[in-house]
Formats: structure tokens, C-alpha cells, sequence
């Protein structure tokens, strides 16, 4: 059995770096470097000795199975300097180590049952989260709130296909058979009820695409910068200064916001450069999930837009004339009037159309896809149709619900998934 290694902090230089290795030798190969005994579970302070350097570094020794990965694992905290804990590194391997692949702590970890696939899915979204939406959301994921609902979904389907099951080997000794549609549907209403988050799970994970568009000089750079609080878009009074897309994220209460400023669309551009412009902003507003439209109040001039797109009027030098239309919110980016109101609006717009309930929201793609699988067959089940049929496809089904929850994976998944790990994770 092999010790892998792998450095488990961010590249770059900081108080700390950690070097983590997982195997049957990981003490024996730290015991070759490090001039202090350890104990189980205790942070030990002493020496890493290796080839023309030493430092100073907090050790901590996990015998498994009662360790993240299962295996014996240690843990060598030293100073943050990248080639240092490099070197660290390369001094394990010397010594027996073999250098980890990206994930392969965590894949170690699902494979001795400390955790399930669903739960290491969703320590990327832990990491990676940039608002406290985002957080709370994989916190739920990491407590195993979504493998609890799959494991009761496979538990119906099994029952469901067992009595199909038992009917098909015994005809003779069952009565006339029963399709068992009770535990079917039960799992395809949680089912159901998962999909049903993915959009909303897909804009706390990836934010939600907010662009700003409008005629030019309408002051669409100017109320840019005003909601994210900075100078990043150009802003003069000559039209069409804006000839590119900028965007930025920002949280708000939480929420991860995208800022998108666009050139300002008119039908006849005063240069190539801003009908290029302009063929971007009519492309990129396609995709967004929210239109800001930006009208001049003092000229009241409109941008053709598609209507049927989630949108919010903003009504921009409002300063300059109070007298603004209803349908819209009155805004100065000069003076910040309404800036936070637009926020607290896009919000709204989005968590109004949250699922109902205390549903956790599913956030990975490839989970999504898989239970929109398992619930295309689950629907094609018909009561009247031969039993084999029936159970050939919730097998089906539960295959792709087994590739989440972990109980029906391959190695080839397995690879896809730990690929985006790190290497030290």
C-alpha cells in the first residue's frame, strides 16, 4: 500500500503551509525527518530536518481509522514559504512517498466510508464558496442532508422493484400482480421536488447574472459603479464611450451578485469598434438572468429589450428630474439615491422565485443531470406495461441515483470528479 503526500494549502507564501500524508508509512517517513516521537492526536512542536534546511513545525499524528482519509494520516505544519513546504514535500518523498493525485485524500476517504461521494461533491462548494449563500448551502450538502434524501429515494425504488421482482420468479404463487405505485411515486416527488431547486441552486453557486443596458449616455457606466462601489467603468459625457463588456462580482446580504456593463445599443454606431460593442451587448443579454435597463430621466428614451427577460427600469438622473415614471425605480448614480434599493429589488427578484420549503438546493451539474435521468424513467412508468419493462427501468434509475450517492459509481466517474480536486485534498 502506498503513502501519498501532497501539499494541502494554497500556493503563495503565508504564517502556514501544511504538508499531509495518508498510508500505512506515514509515520515511519515523518519519524525519518521530524526530531521529536509523536502521540496520537497531539500537536507535537519540534524540528523537520532535510537536505540543507530545517524549520521549526507543528506536527499532528491521526492513526487510522480515525482520520479523514481512514489510513494513517500526519499532518506537518510549518512555515508558509512555497518553496519551503516544497521542500518538505520532495524531502517525503525521499524518503517513500509518492506524490498524491488531484482529490485522492478525499477519494481515499469515500472509499473507507468516512464519507459519502454526494458529501465530497460538495466540499468544492465549500471551498470555493464565495457568499454566505453559497456557504450555507454546501454546509447543508457537507452534513449529508441530500444523500439522506437519495438514500430514502433508493430505498422506495428497491422495495418497489423487489415486489415486482418476487412476482416475476414466483408467478405462481402470487396473485394477479400489482404494480407497487406508492413507493414509485414517493420517490418521484422527492425527486421532483430536488429539480425543482436546481436553477435557484445554480444562482447561489454561480451568482446571478445581472445586466445593465440602455441607450447610450443613458448613465449606465455611472450606476455601474455606484452598485459596486468603485470606479471601474469609464464614465464621460461623450456617447458610446462604454465599447466593451466589464463586469464584477459583489455579495450582497449574502448573495452574489454579477455585474455586467454593456456599450450603450443604438442603431447606428460612430465606429467599428462600438458596433462590436453593441453586437456584444445584444449577445450577452441574452444570457443574463436580470436586466437592469437604464433610462436617462431627463430624455425618457427606451432600448428595445426582450420583455418576456426578467427585468427592473431604472429611471438614472433622477437628481436632475424628480418627476419619474411609476414603472421604474428613480436612481442617481451622482448622488447614490436608490443604489442599495436596486439591490435589495434584483434580491427579491430572485429569492421569489426560490423552491418552497426547507429544501436544500442542488448546485452540482452533474448531479442535476443525473436525477433528471432517473426521473425521465421513472415517468415512463406505466402500470400496464409488462413488470420486466417496469423493473428494467427503476434498475435503471437507481443506477444514476447510485452515481450520487455513491452506491453505483466507476472509476472512470470517480476520476472525472476528484480531477477538480487539488492536489492536497
Amino acid at each position: 500500500m502506498k503513502t501519498i503526500v501532497g501539499i494541502a494549502t494554497p500556493i503563495g507564501f503565508g504564517g502556514i503551509g501544511i504538508v499531509r500524508l495518508s498510508g500505512q508509512n506515514a509515520l515511519a517517513i515523518t519519524s525519518k525527518m521530524f526530531n521529536r516521537p509523536l502521540k496520537p492526536r497531539h500537536a507535537t512542536l519540534g524540528t523537520i530536518v532535510g537536505e540543507n534546511f530545517t524549520d521549526t513545525a507543528l506536527v499532528i499524528y491521526f492513526p487510522g481509522p480515525h482520520s479523514f482519509t481512514g489510513e494513517d494520516v500526519v499532518e506537518i505544519q510549518a512555515h508558509g514559504g512555497w518553496h519551503l513546504v516544497n521542500r518538505i514535500m520532495q524531502t517525503t518523498i525521499k524518503h517513500g512517498a509518492v506524490p498524491a493525485e488531484p482529490g485522492e485524500f478525499t477519494r481515499i476517504a469515500v472509499m473507507n466510508n468516512k464519507m459519502t461521494l454526494s458529501q465530497a461533491e460538495s466540499t468544492l462548494d465549500l471551498i470555493n464558496a464565495e457568499s454566505d449563500a453559497e456557504l450555507q448551502n454546501a454546509s447543508r450538502l457537507m452534513s449529508g442532508e441530500l444523500q439522506k434524501l437519495l438514500s430514502d429515494v433508493e430505498a422506495s425504488l428497491i422495495d418497489a422493484r423487489a415486489q415486482i421482482d418476487a412476482y416475476l420468479d414466483y408467478p405462481e404463487d402470487l396473485d394477479s400482480p400489482v404494480v407497487p405505485m406508492q413507493p414509485i411515486n414517493q420517490a418521484k416527488a422527492t425527486i421532483t421536488r430536488l429539480l425543482s431547486t436546481a436553477n435557484h441552486g445554480q444562482m447561489i453557486k454561480n451568482g446571478i447574472n445581472v445586466c445593465i443596458i440602455g441607450c447610450p449616455n443613458a448613465g449606465k457606466s455611472s450606476l455601474f459603479n455606484a452598485l459596486i462601489g468603485d470606479n471601474r467603468s469609464i464614465v464621460t459625457d461623450i456617447a458610446g464611450t462604454t465599447t466593451d463588456v466589464i463586469s464584477e462580482k459583489i455579495t450582497y446580504q449574502g448573495v452574489k451578485i454579477n455585474l455586467i456593463d454593456t456599450a450603450g445599443i443604438r442603431e447606428n454606431a460612430s465606429s467599428a469598434i462600438e458596433a462590436q460593442g453593441i453586437a456584444r451587448a445584444k449577445a450577452i443579454l441574452q444570457t443574463a438572468d436580470i436586466l437592469l435597463v437604464v433610462v436617462d430621466a431627463t430624455t425618457r428614451e427606451f432600448v428595445d429589450f426582450p420583455r418576456e427577460k426578467k427585468h427592473l427600469i431604472i429611471y438614472n438622473k433622477s437628481d436632475l428630474c424628480p418627476n419619474t415614471p411609476p414603472d421604474g425605480i428613480a436612481v442617481s448614480a451622482k448622488t447614490g439615491k436608490n443604489i442599495n434599493l436596486v439591490l435589495a429589488t434584483i434580491l427579491k427578484m430572485v429569492t421569489t422565485t426560490a423552491p418552497a420549503g426547507n429544501m436544500i438546493n442542488l448546485t452540482n451539474e452533474r448531479q442535476t443531470n443525473l436525477l433528471r435521468q432517473a426521473q425521465d424513467l421513472l415517468n415512463e412508468i406505466n402500470p400496464q406495461e409488462p413488470l420486466d419493462k417496469i423493473s428494467a427501468n427503476i434498475t435503471l434509475a437507481l443506477s444514476y441515483i447510485g452515481k450520487i450517492t455513491g452506491t453505483d459509481v466507476d472509476e472512470r466517474t470517480l476520476d472525472e470528479i476528484f480531477s477538480k480536486f487539488c492536489l492536497g485534498k
